[in-house]
């Protein structure tokens, strides 16, 4: 648990666009995760892989009813389950400890609300784009075009922070800006300079060793029972054990190793017996 930041609630950070302007829109600086590092002056957030939690991030000031905000996800890792969750607070970002979870840590609180994005929808460099409707729920938009929504009843005349989940599989996202459609025009957050989406920021990352060797072990001793129960019932039916278990169980830890590296990235493993010794 870290401590958020203090901000001024309600507070709203001035620009010089003009009065169509929404704002500067960036991530706020103190209140996030304690594995969260933020670059591109404060607009991309990245999780270390080391875990799948401790990525909870805020925006740096309070969005209006129906702005809608933008991110852009950049990196993944396949090694842990799920993928970002998006929301809002009404609770200022500074008034309490940041935990290791939006939900169920925050959202089991009165004035958070967090939706899960379907994983599938979390590949790098999808967009992802959620807003507070006008009676209060919340909306999600994926890159498919499907949109999802939570019903919610936030309080719209209190001030309204986006919060920003990157758990799991989502490494890295980067706040592309806001947007609120009025009667005769778009008003959208400050004019940022444009970030491209390229090989270099958008792919996979590396699954960390620890989390390799932490499933090569749980596969080990899932087999070694299986193997015992094969020879018990091989005994007891006078047959020879084929030894096909053990086939599987390492064709099964090449494919995850496999797909746990970028693509095009050829990763080769040795193995004996049941030991991982690493790559090569």
């Amino acid at each position: 648990m870290v401590k958020m930041g203090l901000n001024s609630e309600g507070s709203q950070l001035s620009c010089g666009c003009g009065s169509s302007c929404l704002g500067p829109m960036t991530f706020h600086s103190e209140a996030k995760g304690q594995l969260v590092t933020l670059s591109e002056d404060g607009r991309r957030a990245t999780r270390d892989t080391s875990s799948f939690r401790h990525g909870l991030i805020f925006s740096s000031r309070p969005l209006r009813v129906q702005e809608k905000v933008c991110v852009r996800i950049e990196r993944c890792v396949m090694g842990w389950h799920g993928a970002l969750r998006v929301g809002f607070t009404s609770v200022a970002p500074g008034s309490r400890a940041v935990p290791s979870l939006a939900i169920p840590e925050l959202t089991d609180f009165p004035g958070y609300w967090a939706i899960p994005v379907p994983e599938q929808q979390c590949l790098p460099g999808s967009e992802v784009i959620f807003w507070i409707g006008p009676s209060g729920s919340l909306h999600v938009q994926t890159a498919d075009g499907q949109r999802h929504r939570m019903k919610t009843r936030v309080d719209k005349h209190k001030p309204i922070w986006a919060m920003i989940d990157v758990y799991g599989q989502t490494n890295t996202v980067l706040l592309l800006g806001s947007m609120k459609k009025c009667f005769f025009s778009t008003r959208r957050s400050c004019p940022v300079p444009t970030v491209e989406p390229t090989e270099e920021t958008c792919g996979y990352s590396n699954v960390p060793i620890e989390i390799l060797e932490r499933m090569m072990n749980q596969n080990s001793l899932e087999e070694q029972e299986n193997r015992k129960n094969d020879n018990l019932s091989c005994c007891q039916s006078n047959r020879k054990s084929t030894g096909k278990s053990l086939n599987i169980w390492i064709e099964n830890s090449v494919k995850f190793s496999y797909f746990s590296y970028p693509v095009g990235k050829p990763v080769h493993y040795t193995f004996d017996l049941l030991k991982f010794n690493g790559w090569s």
